[in-house]
Order: structure tokens, then C-alpha cells, then sequence
């Protein structure tokens, strides 16, 4: 099988990832970013893809926030085909919408201690999942497959090979600009997934209100405050305080389910570049929690100056390349 790219269509931007597999080692082969701003998408999806031409034209693409379920379920152990044909009965006790209008699929997991199989529930409403593939066909690209953001991420994580203590449960923090996603995995195995309506237009727009700034000078500040550190900080305490809230809520929830606790964090995605990000959640959730970066076990050979700069903007895009 040939090259595929990962494209990752953000609110903030477009990021897109063609690897080449060396005997076991990844390199970039090219890779692309382009700001949204507001502009029409496949107008920019087009100039990122005539700038970078790409070899391939074969993509993986993914979803997230309400457009997509993540559900995990417990099924009487079976076979792979009877499951499938039981899952679909299963699925309307927890998708919101109609089964006729959606795209459903799912994955087996690990066995539960009763004996029962823990079974991963994905559902799109099709009319999201046809508008994605009309997208890149009016690109002219085929859709090789169709991902989650989260899954996307935590693929890319298990990838770079991060060593964890066997016994070790980490959650894994894409941060976006309007939605941000998090995972909790143990020893390869994903436990917890959701969606988070936050993301970093919510501190931009703090900023911009409390600071009485331009949109781009809260953006910047967003990153190196200076002297304004201390205002700032005040400024979107609320904001992280209910990201804060949502990932220690869902830390609880796994624990109680579980009867273990969240040991580490790690934080990606755009927003993660947030000056005080890695220090705030560390203090607020009382955990281990550190910046994670995509291109760890992946050669770049200097693709792009955007890519070594802010390498974590590429988390969900290298986790779509990284498919097959």
C-alpha cells in the first residue's frame, strides 16, 4: 500500500502530514499548515495541497466534537461477525440521533473480569461523514479512511514509543481551538474518551475583553505575556479553571469506574502552547503533566520551519499519516 496523508481540518487551521515508512522508522516526507481564519475551507485546502504536492492523493481525515459519538459498551463475548450484526440493535440505546442516519462502526477491546468484552461505539450522522467525502473529492483526493480526532491523537502517542510504568494510567489532552478532546489509555489500552466544548479562542477572547486588545495582540499575548504576565494570568483563570474542572471530572468518573487514578498528563494540540498551560493543570489536577510532542521517533529532515517550531499543532495530522 502506497503513502496516505494525514489532514487534520482544525477551526484554526489545516495541518497535513505525508510520511514515508523507512524499515520501521518514519521520516516526513512533506508536510503543510494553513491558517482558516474565517476563509472558505476547500479554497484554502486547495492552496495548501497545490503549495505542498503531495505524492499521494490518498487521505485520512477525521472528526470530532458533536458530530461524532464515542461511546464504550459492554457485549457478551462473540465472534467478530455476530457482534456486528448485534451492535446495530445496541448502538440506538446510545447515539442521540436517528441509527438510519448514521455511519456506525466499532472495535473490540479488552475482556472485562465478568467475562464480558468491552466494545468501542463510533457514530456520524451520515449527512457529516458524505459532506467530508465531497470535500476532498472536489480536491480531487480519496478518502482513505475516516478517524476521530482523540484516536488519531492517541495513535500518534503510542507511536513515538513514550515509555510508561506498566501499571501507569496517562490521559492524553488535544487541545484545540474551539474543542478539545481527551483520552485515558493504560498499558495500550484507551478506557475513556470525550470531547471538551473549550478550546483556545475561549482565552483569546478573555484576553481580548479583559486586556481591551486587538484580536492578534491577545493571541500573542497568549503565548509570551512579558511584563503583563501577572494581569494576564488573572485575566483567564475562569477559562482554564473549566478546563480544570472538566478533566478532574472525568479523572473521577475513570476512577470510580476503574478503582485507579490518572498517574500523568499530557498535553498537546495548539493551545497547549499556552504560556502557563503545563504549570496551571499540573498545580490544579495534582498530577505529573507534561508538553508531548508528535514528532518524537519521527525523522523531519527539516520539512517545515512551522512543524519544528510548534511541532504539537501536528498531533491529530501525524496520527492520520500514521494510519494505514
Amino acid at each position: 500500500m502506497g503513502r496516505v496523508i494525514g489532514i487534520d481540518i482544525g477551526t484554526h487551521s489545516i495541518k497535513a502530514i505525508e510520511l514515508e515508512n523507512k524499515m520501521g522508522h518514519f521520516d516526513v516526507v512533506k508536510c503543510a499548515i494553513s491558517r482558516v481564519k474565517g476563509n472558505d475551507v476547500k479554497e484554502v485546502l486547495k492552496k495548501l495541497l497545490a503549495a505542498a504536492r503531495f505524492s499521494s492523493r490518498r487521505v485520512n481525515v477525521s472528526l470530532s466534537g458533536p458530530s461524532v459519538i464515542v461511546r464504550y459498551i459492554e457485549m457478551p463475548s462473540m465472534r467478530h461477525d455476530e457482534l456486528r450484526s448485534a451492535i446495530k440493535f445496541e448502538a440506538e440505546k446510545y447515539i442521540p440521533f436517528s441509527i438510519s442516519e448514521s455511519v456506525i462502526d466499532f472495535a473490540s477491546l479488552d475482556k472485562t473480569s465478568s467475562g464480558s468484552q468491552r466494545v468501542l461505539l463510533v457514530a456520524a450522522k451520515k449527512s457529516v461523514v458524505a459532506g467530508l467525502l465531497e470535500l476532498f473529492k472536489g480536491v480531487g483526493l480519496e478518502v482513505n479512511g475516516i478517524d476521530v480526532d482523540s484516536f488519531a491523537f492517541l495513535n500518534a502517542f503510542q507511536r513515538g514509543r513514550v515509555e510508561e510504568k506498566d501499571d501507569a494510567a496517562c490521559a492524553l489532552i488535544n487541545t484545540g481551538e474551539r474543542f478539545s478532546n481527551m483520552n485515558i489509555a493504560e498499558k495500550g489500552n484507551v478506557y475513556f474518551t470525550r470531547d471538551v466544548l473549550w478550546g483556545g479562542s475561549d482565552i483569546t477572547k478573555r484576553i481580548k475583553d479583559a486586556m481591551a486588545v486587538g484580536l492578534d495582540e491577545a493571541e500573542a499575548m497568549k503565548k509570551k505575556p512579558g511584563e503583563k504576565r501577572e494581569e494576564v494570568v488573572a485575566a483567564i483563570a475562569p477559562v482554564l479553571d473549566k478546563l480544570a474542572s472538566q478533566v478532574r471530572m472525568s479523572f473521577d468518573y475513570f476512577e470510580s469506574q476503574f478503582g485507579r487514578g490518572v498517574e500523568k498528563v499530557y498535553v498537546s494540540g495548539g493551545s497547549s502552547y499556552l504560556f502557563n498551560m503545563v504549570d496551571f493543570l499540573k498545580d490544579s489536577l495534582g498530577v505529573s503533566v507534561a508538553m508531548w510532542n508528535p514528532l518524537e521517533g519521527i525523522r523531519t529532515s527539516g520539512a517545515i520551519e512551522e512543524m519544528d517550531k510548534t511541532p504539537a499543532l501536528f498531533s491529530v495530522a501525524m496520527g492520520l499519516a500514521l494510519r494505514k
